[in-house]
């Protein structure tokens, strides 16, 4: 499944016009099959498929029953992806909402109970590593500019990079890749590209992932989930510097604890 398409454009600039080839991110329709019965539709870069399926049905609950992850079979015809899970039980679309996102991505969740209590901590040094690292290993981003990604990390390494024109498409297919695997979500790190949305702080803190780190901004929704949750929220990191929203009490420099209460470093 080939992520990018070439296709000849036309570049403009004042001095100059040119005919180019330019690299186009590959955008499908997902339908998600449950026992034969399509329930609902995704808009996703086609890779890491079961991954997205997996994060996607596990964080959001909405199958009650028992289903094998590892046996969901995919189909592309060439339009779109249909992927088939069979499950001995039922679909519960209880509280369906459409999320704020630029995909319309589905959320399910209605009430988090989550209370984070890992014990993490976590160099500024580290963070600006690990971010860098990321940034370079996100290579659809720099192809085609319109890519977002998301990352699962330690203190140590990143784990698994993955990218989707969806914001909550490469969470999800990131957390998806976490559980095939049976990575354990303890002392982890949430990396992502771009906003800290509400649905994105929901899905970080339903599996007790207790750090998300972005170079972009989180809403005030999204704080009041790691608030709530027990979620340390950084944004804005970018360069030496980034912004502490809540919990800060896991992050620290050569001067000890940053204070949980101060809102930049």
């Amino acid at each position: 499944m080939n992520p990018l398409i070439i296709k000849k454009i036309i570049k403009y600039q004042p001095e100059r016009t040119e005919q180019i080839e330019d690299s186009i991110a590959v955008e499908k329709r997902v339908r998600i099959f449950v026992n034969d019965e399509e329930v609902v539709s995704l808009s996703a870069s086609p890779l890491h498929i079961k991954e997205l399926i997996t994060g996607f049905l596990m964080t959001e609950g909405i199958l009650k029953g028992d289903w094998c992850p590892e046996k969901i079979s995919l189909e592309d015809n060439g339009k779109e992806i249909n992927a088939k899970v069979m499950l001995e039980g039922f679909v519960s679309l209880e509280g369906k909402t459409i999320t704020s996102g630029c995909m319309s991505s589905v959320n399910f969740i209605k009430d988090l109970k989550t209370k984070i209590n890992d014990k993490i901590s976590v160099d500024a040094k580290t963070l600006f590593n690990l971010f860098k690292e990321f940034q370079l290993k996100s290579t659809l981003y720099r192809t085609t500019g319109c890519i977002h990604a998301a990352a699962l990390a330690d203190r140590e390494k990143i784990f698994f990079i993955a990218e989707d024109v969806g914001r909550h498409n490469a969470v999800d297919k990131v957390i998806g890749w976490a559980l095939l695997n049976k990575i354990n979500f303890h002392d982890k790190i949430m990396l992502v590209s771009g906003r800290i949305s509400s649905e994105i702080a929901l899905k970080t803190a339903k599996w007790k992932i207790p750090i998300i780190v972005s170079r972009g901004a989180p809403t005030s929704l999204a704080l009041e989930i790691g608030d709530n949750t027990g979620l340390t929220i950084v944004g804005f990191l970018r360069g030496n510097r980034f912004n502490i929203y809540c919990h800060g009490e896991r992050i620290y420099d050569e001067k000890g604890t940053i204070d949980k209460n101060s809102n930049e470093f």
